[in-house]
């Protein structure tokens, strides 16, 4: 079964679990982000997105796969749901008593116990998932168990608050039992963290544990059982990380001879006791202490994933969320020192153990570049003292751009692929176009000659006359004659009559204003009478000069002289001006094209604020193809304009002949659903400023990402371009009537 022909589904579903609205995207995009989560068959979240394996062929049944996949969403919702990554190292816990500011203060001030925990470093952890695990000497053990116990606190809680997945879940809770390695064969800690395991998969009878060890192994489940209420929070799941740490940890890890383990019930194990807990902990560090060798003992290694809990990475979704605070605070982002990069990455490293760092002296993104770029913070300052300069060689990895000159805007773009906002990504640069000679705009007023007569009179029908009478009103300028001469037929026959009487005039404007957006990108240099799109070349140079030229290299040898889809737009503007003018509606006419994040040009053919004239005219003549079409921050900057005005009504009209397409956004070959996702993004932002955008294109395969581009927002493929003109103005009439 693939993820895409059920997304929608199961994406309704998980929205519908927190509340809140989730996207569910396949692990595949996050694969290619590489900021941590690396499992293309696993599945995880971001905090914001719940990713999903792409398909799923596990049973012969359908319905059976779809069951699995609801049981892996949920358990990555759950994660949301009830606060994994809401983690607080300050807040109280509910269910133990709090040990972890006393844990911190003995680590602050080195510890004389077994277990030597190190000095603190320079700089404070940057999050509380951080601040925590740091607590721990081994912190891939801490950070295993830690994972352990909250997959068991959700899964519990799961079941509880949504009982009709309930035997989903225990279907596929037995399977994963059935796949995991033999206690009996594992060293005593990684036994250890395997019984747990076992405990939050809800195996609780004839579990085999370490004869010397059996009062570690009850006093292991008597915490887990305490997680097991709806009460349980992550703070209490940490405080139970540290109590059965200090157990585990405190044991060698040596194999243990087949004769030495016994079978254990600890389906009640009875209760949790801070007192017999810390009795055990005292025993267990007299018998450390009275060993002297750790002959035999073997590394620790992490357990086998359970893999219908997919991926965890708290700490990184976390790093992510404060980053992108600490962006929106500080506007520009705070510029992380050496240190602070040095930490992040000890903080980072043990956690992404699939993600190799690079080198910064040689331009190679590291961890904490990709992390900082997928959450739009700009690189750190490179300043003496700052730390490390970081290199970019793709526009993808970059930080936030600021304005250098007039006329010149930065506008968010929407990243599909991490769910975020990469912040100020793009500049929008206006420009007036030039003016040449008036010749099109007159050429297109004789060729459409014979409909300018009908267009202005049914653009003039949907003008609103200057007073309307309204009529049946309860107060007014005079007495409404049929009004009252029914009040009278009803007292004649003893009804009650209405006492609306009268009738007063009302003035009504027409209040729209509309921003008319022109793709002006390179493709609209094409001929009419070919049907065949100009072949682009996926290597598409990156020098602007080279650009240019590759461009003019697209073009098909010389054809008979025909007209372009450029030529026809411009007609529909002529004609669309004409229409506005007779009725008097607020309009501005833009252009867009450009070459990169850095450089999208915004071209003024009519401000919304100036009046028509001759200048006009004029530009029009100039509107020529130009470079690539980036449409998200053209829409963002056209909404813009349009927000600041007080009409009633606003309309954002845009007309493309294809895909949005730039270089870094959405080149041929490859992924094009960053651009389309952007340009749905932009356009909902206009929707929830009170505007309404409607797209029109003149592309005949816009149905293949117009759906996905639009959503619920109008939009229309024109199949015969040469309909453009008149098709504009219809359209135009219908939605502002």
């Amino acid at each position: 079964m693939e993820l895409n022909a059920i997304q929608g589904i199961i994406q309704l579903y998980c929205r519908a679990l927190a509340g809140a609205p989730i996207e569910v995207s396949d692990t595949t995009a996050l694969v290619q982000k590489n900021i941590g989560w690396v499992h293309e068959d696993a599945a995880s979240t971001d905090g914001t997105t719940v990713f999903l394996p792409a398909s799923m062929d596990r049973y012969p049944e359908p319905r059976d796969n779809f069951a699995w996949f609801k049981v892996v969403a949920t358990h990555q919702v759950a994660h949301l749901e009830f606060g994994t990554f809401a983690f607080s190292f300050d807040a109280p816990t509910t269910l133990f008593a709090d040990r972890r500011l006393q844990r911190e203060q003995e680590w602050m001030q080195g510890s004389d116990g077994p277990e030597t925990l190190e000095a603190p470093g320079p700089t404070q952890a940057y999050t509380a998932i951080g601040r925590f695990l740091r607590l721990f000497t081994n912190q891939r053990l801490a950070f295993d168990l830690f994972t352990v116990l909250e997959d068991c606190r959700l899964d519990y809680r799961t079941k509880v608050e949504y009982p009709g997945i309930r035997s989903a879940v225990n279907r596929v809770q037995a399977e994963s039992l059935a796949s995991r390695p033999r206690i009996e064969e594992l060293p005593v800690q990684e036994a250890l963290v395997e019984l747990l395991i076992h405990l939050s998969l809800e195996h609780f009878t004839a579990l085999p544990v370490p004869t010397a060890y059996a009062d570690v192994a009850v006093m292991l489940s008597r915490i887990v059982h305490v997680l097991r209420t709806v009460r349980a929070r992550v703070e209490d799941t940490a405080e139970a990380t540290l109590r059965a740490y200090e157990l585990i940890a405190r044991l060698l890890n040596t194999p243990v001879p087949d004769e030495e383990w016994q079978a254990e019930d600890l389906q009640e194990p009875g209760d949790f006791s801070e007192a017999e807990y810390d009795a055990l902990l005292q025993a267990l560090q007299a018998m450390q202490e009275s060993t002297s060798t750790d002959g035999g003992a073997e590394g620790y290694d992490a357990p086998a994933p359970v893999d219908f809990r997919g991926d965890f990475k708290p700490q990184m979704v976390q790093l992510l969320a404060q980053l992108q605070m600490d962006q929106n605070q500080s506007g520009d982002g705070q510029a992380l020192s050496q240190e602070m990069l040095e930490q992040l990455l000890r903080e980072s490293a043990g956690l992404a153990q699939d993600t190799q760092p690079g080198d910064p002296a040689q331009g190679q993104p590291t961890l904490i570049q990709r992390v900082m770029q997928a959450a739009g913070v700009p690189p750190p300052d490179a300043s003496r003292g700052q730390g490390h300069r970081l290199m970019y060689h793709d526009e993808d990895l970059g930080g936030a751009l600021t304005p250098q000159e007039p006329g010149t805007y930065a506008y968010d773009e929407w990243d599909f692929y991490t769910a975020a906002y990469k912040r100020r990504w793009c500049l929008v640069k206006e420009k007036q176009l030039e003016e040449g000679e008036p010749t099109c705009y007159q050429e297109a007023l004789k060729t459409y000659n014979s409909m300018l007569t009908r267009i202005k009179r049914q653009f003039e029908l949907i003008m609103p006359e200057s007073y309307r009478r309204v009529s049946r009103l309860i107060d007014g300028e005079d007495v409404d004659l049929n009004a009252a001469l029914e009040a009278f037929a009803d007292l004649r026959m003893h009804v009650p009559p209405d006492d609306k009487l009268y009738w007063r005039r009302h003035k009504v404007q027409r209040d729209v204003a509309m921003v008319f957006l022109l793709d002006m990108s390179a493709s609209t240099a094409e001929p009419l009478t070919v049907n065949t799109p100009v072949v682009a070349d996926p290597d598409v140079p990156a020098d602007r000069a080279a650009y240019a030229l590759w461009l003019r290299r697209q073009e098909s040898p010389p054809r008979p002289r025909s007209k372009r889809i450029i030529e026809v737009e411009k007609e529909s503007i002529v004609l669309l001006i004409q229409a506005l003018e007779s009725i008097g509606d607020t309009y501005g006419i833009y252009g867009f094209s450009g070459y990169g994040r850095e450089n999208v040009e915004f071209y003024v053919i009519k401000d919304i604020a100036e009046p028509f004239g001759e200048r006009i005219k004029r530009r029009i003549d100039t509107i020529s193809p130009l470079h690539a079409t980036r449409m998200g921050p053209a829409i963002r900057h056209a909404s813009t304009k349009l927000e600041q005005q007080p009409a009633t009504t606003k309309l954002l009209l845009l007309l493309s002949d294809g895909r949005p397409q730039d270089r870094g956004y959405s080149r041929p070959g490859a992924e094009k659903a960053y651009a389309v996702h952007d340009t749905h993004r932009a356009l909902l932002e206009a929707k929830e400023k009170g505007i309404t955008p409607f797209c029109l294109t003149v592309d005949k395969a816009g149905h293949d990402y117009l759906q996905a581009m639009c959503g619920d927002m109008g939009y229309e493929v024109l199949d015969e371009i040469s309909l453009l003109p008149t098709r504009l103005l219809m359209l135009y009439r219908s939605l502002t009537m």
